[in-house]
């Protein structure tokens, strides 16, 4: 039976970035000593593995190794932006570098960028999770592949919200509740990709309170075994979202 909750408060991400810049030199210190590999992104679902090589405290920039595929080197340079996120002790850590040039040689060329200006810090178990935008929606669909009713019709519903660790959706009784342990193929219609696929499971369900006032069910499924671009891509979506939320409260 469904238990009957009240919508709470998404994270406060305040609790996990990481803004003074001695300590993000320290963590990014800390990754390059452990040559920790890092997954790096300008966007879409171009992705590759880096490293830290260097790190300028008196200039204040970073060098990342470079990637080896000219085209892939070209498009970084193109959008002046790479969304970074590896771990280090156990802890994921995730941020975004701009303002990138070429540095080092012909042999070893490399990326060299300022230090980020925040990062964030998180425990597997805290990821950070983001409410969706009501006035830019983003559809999901689910179909069952195990479970009492494995291949069944899958249906479309609304994101609630989404992390690095899972999702949840709005899921109207009369129209879908999930059961609970099973697995579902994903499709998650994020902006500016045609589709990013995922296999989720689901863990909860209880009815919420929307922003309408109006009550419905809320769905909770974790990602099982997401591949690196995967995890690119959605927290390239949270981030910007989150841009775009302190561009607004800031009124810049």
């Amino acid at each position: 039976m469904l238990a009957a909750a009240v919508a709470t408060q998404p994270l406060d991400e305040n609790q996990y970035t990481v803004s003074a810049r001695l300590e993000i030199s320290q963590i990014l210190n800390g990754i390059m000593r452990q040559k920790a590999l890092i997954t790096a992104s300008p966007g879409g679902d171009d992705f590759f593995l880096t490293s830290i090589v260097a790190i300028d405290d008196k200039r204040g920039c970073v060098t990342l190794e470079c990637g080896r595929q000219q085209q892939q080197v070209q498009n970084v340079l193109k959008k002046q932006r790479l969304h970074c996120a590896t771990t280090l002790d156990k802890v994921r850590i995730e941020f975004t570098c701009e303002g990138l040039e070429m540095a080092g040689n012909d042999s070893e060329p490399a990326f060299r960028t300022p230090l980020p200006r925040e990062l964030l810090r998180l425990q597997r178990r805290e990821h950070f999770r983001i409410p969706v935008p009501l006035g830019t929606p983003v559809k999901c669909t689910l179909s069952a592949i195990d479970g009492p009713n494995p291949g069944s019709a899958s249906v479309e519903l609304t994101l609630h919200d989404i992390s690095c660790g899972g999702l949840a959706v709005i899921t109207p009784p009369s129209l879908f509740t999930p059961d609970l342990g099973v697995k579902y193929n994903c499709v998650i219609a994020l902006p500016g990709t045609a589709g990013v696929r995922a296999v989720v499971q689901a863990r909860n369900a209880f009815m919420i309170t929307l922003a309408n006032g109006k009550t419905s069910q809320r769905s909770g499924f974790a990602f099982v075994r997401p591949a690196e671009s995967l995890l690119a891509t959605i927290q390239r979506y949270i981030m910007n979202l989150e841009r775009v939320r302190r561009l607004n409260s800031t009124g810049r």
